[in-house]
């Protein structure tokens, strides 16, 4: 049901993901590894967050699909708009306002006009010409966009699941949940694939969102007590502090799963108030670092909680308008494209 605490917990992970990313803008080279490793960590369990709750809100909405088409646009319009016009303002506004270079070579560069369809392509690791340049994390504009990537790839799997019949067959799913371990066994322990970045990306963000999927399959049967959480993170704990990352990463993902639904479904009452509101997580997300990065080249000598209480309620007043200007307008083009559709003689 629609009752749950989803947009609540997404927007308080994005605001972890955002003052994480913090440290990197105000400390830079500097930032104690001791730090930097806790906070990655961290990092990476609400990143495993957003998948997680993908898996599970996906595979909804796969079921609930009249085709594949449908399900691919919806996915498309809850992306893309909103990257579109977020790279349209970097590119167009912001860049010219700060580049360190003349407007005759800004936009005569070729990175200027290859930025927007880049970006929205999702390939947002690009610069500007002459664009923070100076920052201790030099010509970065939002690099917080490069995790959209791999949630694409999930989508078009679960598709694949999906229109294999597999999201309403408990059986098989079981079957295909056991070669998805051999898999990542094979990968994680026989081979040195993982040390390619982006197949390690793929293969543990694939995981969390896999976790979500199966999740939604056997949603029914899974029993949501805070016993079972608080064991769960506890062995994940354990298993962190004494055991390889290799062997502890899939518990702890599992853990933060069953975590996850928890604090979804369990806590009630005035939490879901939360709803009436928006869901203003994906607005955060991507606008966080930009901002960041223009709080680091206009003013500068911050401490990553001064520069995170300055510019958290910025990104969020730029959600709040993304989620009500762009999002949510592009999420109701469906049904309208569908009712037009229908209307069309045959």
């Amino acid at each position: 049901g629609r009752n749950n605490n989803f947009n609540l917990l997404r927007l308080l992970a994005a605001f972890f993901i955002a003052y994480y990313h913090c440290y990197f803008m105000a400390l830079g080279p500097e930032m104690d590894e001791k730090v930097y490793v806790g906070l990655y960590e961290l990092s990476q369990i609400a990143l495993n967050f957003f998948f997680i709750t993908s898996g599970f809100l996906i595979a909804l909405s796969f079921t609930r699909r009249s085709s594949l088409l449908s399900y691919f646009v919806a996915r498309v319009l809850r992306l893309i708009p909103g990257i579109f016009v977020l790279s349209l303002l970097i590119c167009f506004v912001m860049g010219p306002l700060v580049t360190g270079v003349s407007l005759g070579s800004y936009f005569s560069s070729l990175d200027t006009w290859a930025y927007v369809p880049l970006t929205t392509a999702l390939q947002p690791d690009r610069t500007l010409p002459g664009v923070f340049t100076n920052n201790l994390n030099p010509h970065e504009i939002d690099a917080a966009l490069w995790t959209l990537r791999y949630e694409m790839i999930c989508y078009v799997g679960l598709a694949a699941l999906g229109m294999l019949g597999l999201l309403t067959d408990r059986v098989k799913f079981g079957f295909v949940t056991l070669g998805v371990l051999l898999v990542f066994l094979c990968i994680t322990f026989l081979t040195n694939l993982r040390d390619i970045a982006a197949i390690n990306h793929l293969v543990h963000f694939g995981l969390s969102f896999y976790i979500g999927t199966l999740a939604f399959v056997y949603k029914d049967k899974i029993p949501l007590h805070w016993l079972i959480a608080v064991v769960l993170a506890v062995c994940a704990l354990l298993m962190y502090i004494y055991l390889p990352r290799s062997i502890a990463e899939p518990f702890i993902i599992l853990a933060t799963a069953y975590l996850v639904f928890w604090l979804a479904y369990v806590p009630r009452g005035f939490l879901l108030e939360f709803n009436k509101l928006g869901d203003y997580s994906y607005g955060v997300y991507i606008y966080h670092y930009p901002i960041e990065q223009l709080l680091m080249q206009y003013i500068g000598g911050f401490t990553p909680l001064t520069l995170f209480l300055i510019a958290l309620p910025l990104s969020l007043i730029c959600a709040v308008i993304s989620w009500t200007l762009i999002e949510k307008p592009s999420l109701a083009l469906l049904p309208r494209m569908k009712r037009a559709a229908v209307a069309q003689p045959s």
